[in-house]
């Protein structure tokens, strides 16, 4: 029988793995669906008409001057709240540094694989639950997102506070001016994430330049960041080509804005299904920074489409070497199987 203390000890243990649930259920209401907004605030502007005239000026300034501030810095005070921690310890989250990052360099973080929805993303940069800050101090990282992120309601501002930027190549280009800077990019977004499967790392990469070529416009060190276990956090069913659900899938990727895999988790509360994230370690490596000469003219024409040509695969290169180097050394009753570059 088990003594009162350990009943105790068991109990705080239960208590602080249902927060942990539900800080993951609030991540994935603010940072990854954020479309609920949008019914809050119709719903209460149909109640008062002060908010409805509040909220039209809002909208305006949000879908348009307001975006700027997705572009530009700002101060990052919720990157530090004591719940990422909490998220983070969920996947036994863990940050490796290979190299120092010089903070009066600039840097293009390109991350793999992006799994269902990046959360190594999240954890490792767009907070400091894996202690980002102490592991690379005056280097200032920027996860980069999609521009629509920032036009939800109420949200962006959240997400902002945060440090999370727009992926758009002006936005971009405007945070590399500053050294210290680094911004975050998974380039197989949303395309390899229908390509996520347990037991597997597929990577989008040799048709994605854009990453390479934002290095060289700018002269940015190039990053190879590999995120193992990403793939791992949701089981996910890949229908087969020509079946109904196949069907139903490209309908609606033609319907709904961005691609969507088909997949589950976690339940908020006890034991089921549910769309949180499966408690399964995250280990995210930062590998050594490419250096990059920025380049001399104009940022086209064959010598250039060389030079990004050249520069991915150096990248590429590099995060193969670094993905084998480390997946033989991490969580040993876990197998990571190799980066297959898929596209």
């Amino acid at each position: 029988m088990l003594s009162p203390l350990h009943l105790s000890a068991l109990s705080r243990a239960d208590s602080r793995e249902q927060l942990q649930r539900l800080i993951c259920f609030w991540f994935g209401l603010t940072v990854i669906g954020q479309l609920w907004t949008w019914p809050l605030a119709l719903l209460l502007a149909m109640h008062s008409a002060v908010f409805a005239g509040l909220l039209a000026l809002y909208v305006a300034y949000i879908w348009g001057p307001g975006l700027k501030a997705a572009e530009e810095e700002g101060p990052t005070p919720l990157r530090r709240l004591g719940m990422w921690r909490l998220m983070a310890e969920r996947f036994s989250s863990r940050l490796v540094k290979t190299a120092d990052l010089d903070p009066r360099q600039r840097y293009v973080f390109a991350c793999y694989p992006h799994g269902i929805s990046a959360i190594s993303g999240w954890l490792m940069f767009g907070t400091d639950g894996a202690n980002f800050s102490g592991l690379f101090p005056g280097v200032r990282p920027w996860p980069c997102t999609l521009e629509s992120n920032f036009r939800a309601p109420f949200i962006r501002e959240y997400c902002l506070l945060h440090g999370l930027r727009s992926c758009a190549r002006r936005a971009v280009r405007r945070l590399l001016r500053r050294p210290g800077n680094a911004v975050v990019l998974f380039p197989g977004g949303a395309t390899e994430a229908l390509e996520t499967a347990e037991g597997e790392n597929r990577a989008i990469l040799r048709r994605r330049k854009g990453f390479a070529r934002l290095a060289l416009e700018t002269g940015a060190s190039l990053v190879p960041v590999a995120c193992f276990g990403e793939t791992d956090l949701f089981h996910v069913y890949r229908p087969a080509p020509g079946s109904l659900a196949a069907r139903f899938q490209s309908v609606s990727h033609r319907v709904l804005p961005g691609r969507q895999p088909l997949f589950w988790g976690d339940a908020v509360f006890g034991d089921g299904w549910g769309l949180l994230p499966l408690a399964r370690p995250l280990t995210t490596v930062v590998g050594a920074p490419i250096p990059v000469a920025p380049w001399e003219g104009a940022p086209e024409g064959p010598d250039f489409d060389a030079a990004v040509q050249q520069l991915q695969a150096d990248y590429e290169a590099a995060l193969t070497d670094l993905w084998n180097t480390w997946r033989g050394k991490l969580d040993a009753d876990r197998a990571h199987g190799e980066l297959q570059i898929v596209g």
